[in-house]
C-alpha cells in the first residue's frame, strides 16, 4: 500500500529527481524507505529515544526529510551485502594505514553495541565498512579485510577495490562506481509513486511521464501501448512501496 506521506518533491519536476541518475543502489533504496510512513513515524520517536534503525535495515535512523544527494543512510551489514567487514590489522608502514582524518569530509560514523560503522559517501557513491569498536575512531588504522565464500565475497570484494582506489587517488573511481543501468526506470517508478500519493490517476501520470497523447479523451483505446506502459509502471511502484525496493540492497 502506498504511503500517504509527501516526498517533499514535485513529481512533475524531472530535474528534482535528476541527481539519482548518478546514485548507487543503496541510495535509491533510501529514497523508497524515507517515503514509508512507518519509517517516518519511527524516526520521529527515535530522535527522542535514541533507538537503532535495525527494524528498517539501518544502523541509525536517518532523517526522512533528507534526500539524495544530502542523505547519508548507514545500512546494516545484514541488509547490504556491499558492506566490507574489517578487523584491526598488523601490516607495517604508514602506506598501509587507513587514515580516516583524510576522508573526514565524506565520512559518516556510527557505533552500535560492540561495532563501529563507517560510511564514506559523496552523496551519490558509497563505501561501507564495519569493524570492532575503536577501529575507525582512533586515527590512522591498520585494517584486515574479512572475506569468505565465493558468491558471498563478490560484493564486499568490490567494496574493497573501491576503498583501495579511493585511498590511492582521494576520489571515487568512475570505473568502479558505474551509473546504474536501470536508474532512469527507477526514477520513473519513484515519480509514479509520488504522483499516486498525491492523488494523480494513470492518465495524469502517462501525460507527464510518457506522452502528451494521454491528454486525448480516448487515450486508453487510441494508445493501448501507452496505457500498458503506465499500468506496468504503477504496478512496479506499488510493489516497491510495499517493500519490494529491498531488492536494490540484496545480492
Amino acid at each position: 500500500m502506498l504511503s500517504e506521506r509527501a516526498s517533499g518533491i514535485d513529481w512533475r519536476d524531472a530535474a528534482a529527481y535528476a541527481p539519482l541518475l548518478g546514485a548507487d543502489r543503496s541510495l535509491f533504496a533510501w529514497e523508497w524507505l524515507r517515503r514509508d510512513s512507518a519509517y517516518a513515524e519511527a524516526a520521529g520517536v527515535a530522535r527522542a529515544t535514541g533507538q537503532s534503525g535495525e527494524r528498517f535495515g539501518l544502523v541509525e535512523f536517518e532523517a526522512p526529510e533528507r534526500t539524495v544527494p544530502d542523505a547519508r543512510p548507514v545500512w546494516s551489514i545484514s541488509s547490504l551485502p556491499d558492506v566490507l567487514p574489517v578487523e584491526p590489522g598488523s601490516a607495517a608502514g604508514p602506506e598501509n594505514c587507513f587514515d580516516l582524518d583524510r576522508f573526514a569530509a565524506i565520512a559518516t560514523w556510527a557505533a552500535r553495541d560492540d561495532r563501529e560503522h563507517l560510511l564514506l559517501s559523496d552523496g551519490l557513491r558509497t563505501v561501507r565498512l564495519d569493524g570492532p569498536l575503536g577501529t575507525f575512531s582512533g586515527g590512522a588504522a591498520m585494517l584486515r579485510y574479512t572475506l569468505e565464500g565465493v558468491a558471498a565475497a563478490q560484493r564486499p570484494l568490490l567494496t574493497l577495490r573501491r576503498l583501495l582506489a579511493l585511498c590511492r587517488s582521494g576520489r571515487f573511481s568512475p570505473s568502479l562506481h558505474c551509473p546504474e543501468g536501470r536508474a532512469a526506470r527507477w526514477i520513473l517508478m519513484l515519480r509514479a509513486r509520488d504522483a499516486l500519493a498525491e492523488g494523480a490517476d494513470q492518465r495524469e501520470i502517462a501525460f507527464e511521464l510518457f506522452s502528451r497523447a494521454a491528454g486525448e479523451p480516448r487515450w486508453r483505446s487510441s494508445a493501448p501501448g501507452l496505457r500498458s506502459q503506465v499500468q506496468r509502471l504503477v504496478r512496479s511502484a506499488r510493489q516497491f512501496s510495499a517493500g519490494g525496493y529491498r531488492v536494490l540492497l540484496g545480492p
